[in-house]
C-alpha cells in the first residue's frame, strides 16, 4: 500500500469516526447532560425516544437537529481551515 493511499484511508475513518460522533455519541451524550441538568426526557422509553425525536427532527430539515448532529464535523472543518490558513509553511530560503 502506497503511503499516499493510505493517508487517504486513514482520513476516511477519520470521517467516519467523526460522522460516528455527531450520529450517535453527541446525542448520547446530551441525552445524559439534559437527564442531569433538565431532568428525565418525557418519552415513554427514554433514551431511544430522544434519538427517535432527533433524528426525526433532522428527517423534518429542524435546523437545530442538524446542528447537533453535525456539530464535530463543524469543528473538523473550522480546524482544518485554521491549520491550513494560519499554519507556517516550509519555504526554501532563496541565496
Amino acid at each position: 500500500m502506497t503511503p499516499q493511499r493510505s493517508f487517504r484511508l486513514l482520513r476516511l475513518l477519520g470521517l467516519a469516526t467523526v460522522a460516528l460522533a455527531g450520529g450517535l455519541v453527541l446525542p448520547i451524550a446530551s441525552y445524559m447532560a439534559g437527564k442531569r441538568v433538565i431532568g428525565a426526557y418525557e418519552g415513554k422509553l427514554g433514551l431511544s425516544d430522544y434519538l427517535g425525536s432527533v433524528y426525526g427532527a433532522a428527517a423534518h430539515g429542524e435546523v437545530l437537529a442538524w446542528w447537533l448532529l453535525l456539530t464535530p464535523l463543524l469543528i473538523v472543518l473550522v480546524w482544518t481551515v485554521i491549520v491550513r490558513l494560519g499554519w507556517p509553511r516550509e519555504t526554501a530560503d532563496e541565496d
